[in-house]
This record gives structure tokens, sequence and C-alpha cells, in this order.
């Protein structure tokens, strides 16, 4: 399957360690259930370097998603909780049609975690749903936003990690105007090998109006190319200091063939990505 091939070349390296022999019994108690497969260095620029622009650090927090049916991508935004290991838990937010795809079967996601130097280590996560009738994820359907949190128990917080430049501080998101260039970055399946697992970053302009809450369902318009694996795909402008702004993100492509590039794409808006995030805190009771 492509999406095993591309996170395979991402992680080679010289000496790249596997750490699947540790111990099950611990590792599942993380919901769902973590297992680091494999794992090595990449020497890129390390997170939290001054030098990253907006670009960079978007990459920083976007991640592969993969299963069975097909692969796609998801992007962490970090919500504030004193309860957890550094006063934040990772949610991962996606296109909810994705995780529906998936249902209970096990997904991987290729984490990106930077090491005791900053650079990035590349990890094979596979995650296995509970097996009960509950369903790990929420889901917004009438905007096809996914949400789930990972709640990493401090003893592994070392080993597993999903960071992001992005945090639920950042509740209202920018508002658009039609014409305004944006870029996003996403897993399409015609991917290279890229080092690291890091994402395609792609520009286009706002080809909608009205934009935003305003619009019909909170979705717009991107001109940009598109291809199968961009769902899911964060799509952010540049804030100040060099920041990245989500605008919103990316959720299908134009065109009757869903299966086939595009230069159309339709995304939501970020207020209700932000919604989706604030509502998955509300109904786990442990909104700030």
């Amino acid at each position: 399957m492509k999406f095993f091939t591309i996170l395979r070349n991402a992680a080679r390296c010289a000496g790249a360690a596997s750490v699947a022999s540790r111990p099950r019994r611990l590792l599942a108690r993380v919901l769902p259930a973590i297992f680091v497969l494999a794992s090595c260095t990449a020497p890129v620029q390390r997170f939290g370097s001054g030098r990253l622009n907006a670009s960079e650090k978007m990459m920083w927090s976007t991640y592969p998603m993969g299963s069975e049916k097909g692969m796609g991508t998801g992007f962490v935004v970090l919500r504030r909780d004193r309860s957890a290991p550094g006063g934040s838990v990772p949610v991962v937010v996606t296109a909810g049609h994705l995780l529906d795809a998936i249902g209970r079967r096990p997904f991987f996601i290729g984490a990106r975690m930077p090491d005791a130097k900053g650079d990035a280590q590349v990890a094979l996560i596979e995650f296995k749903p509970p097996r009960d009738n509950a369903r790990f994820f929420s889901r917004d359907a009438r905007h096809d936003i996914g949400v789930f949190e990972l709640r990493i128990p401090p003893e592994f917080a070392s080993q597993v990690s999903m960071p992001s430049f992005l945090s639920d501080a950042m509740r209202t998101g920018r508002r658009l105007r039609a014409g305004e260039e944006v870029s996003f970055v996403g897993f399409p399946e015609v991917l290279p090998e890229m080092e690291g697992a890091f994402p395609i970053l792609r520009t286009g302009r706002v080809a909608s109006y009205p934009v935003g809450v305003a619009a019909a369902e909170g979705v717009f318009v991107i001109n940009a190319d598109v291809y199968p694996g961009d769902s899911g795909a964060p799509v952010f402008v540049t804030g100040r200091a060099g920041r990245p702004e989500l605008a919103g993100m990316i959720i299908r492509r134009v065109g009757s063939d869903q299966k086939a590039f595009s230069h159309l794409a339709i995304a939501v808006d970020a207020r209700a990505v932000y919604e989706a995030v604030n509502s998955l805190a509300a109904k786990s009771g442990r909104g700030e």
C-alpha cells in the first residue's frame, strides 16, 4: 500500500530501531491503544527553532494517516488541560469520512517527534480503537470533521508525542476574503519519498464568496491542485511573528470522480474546526 511505502521510506535510516517488543500491556492504556512499530531519527531543521517559517511550523503539526481503506491527512491541535502531561492534550483533527471508513479497524499514523536535540524522530504508530461499541472519535456530520484526543500516560510521554504549533487558544481563526492566498499541507497519494514524513505544501486562492460562517454550510472553495490523500489537510495563512493561523481544513475535491486529481478543493472554515475540538472537550468533561 502506498501509505506504508511512504512511511517506510520516511523512517528509513541507518540503525533504525524496532520497538515493537515493548510491553503492549502497558501501552494498551492509551485510548486509542498505541503501539510504536518502528522509529528512527531524520536530520531536519529542529522543532521549535526560531528559524522555522509558518509553512514549516504547519508541516511539523501535520501527520499522515492510513488504513487498509486508504490514506489521508491529520493535524494536531493542542488543547489546554491541567491534568495532562505538559498541561495540554493533543487532539487529532481530520476529515470525518476518513474515520468513518476506518470504523473499528486498526489504523496508523506516521508520528514525527522531536528528540532531545530537536531533530525529527519518525515513528509508525498503530492505533487500535476500543472493541466495544463506543466510537473513539467525535464526528461533526454537518462539516465532515472528525476529532479524537490522545491520552498518553506520563511514563510514555517521552516515547510517544505528537507536537504541534496549533492550540485551542486560536479559537476564532482568521476571516478570509475572496481572492486571498492560502496554503495547505497534505499527503497526496502521488507523494514522492519525503524525508521525515513531512507533508507537501501547496498554495491557492479563495475562489468562492462569501467565505466562512456567512457561506452555505461554513465551507469555501480553493483553486489549488488536490489529490486523494489530501482530505484532512489544514489550510492556513501566515500570521504575526511568522506564526501559522488555521484558516480551515480540506474535506473533499471538486469533481464527479473522487479518486481523481482536481484543480479545486472544498474546505471547511476554521471556526467549525475549533468548535469540534471544544465540543470534544465538553463531551469528555475535561474542558478548561
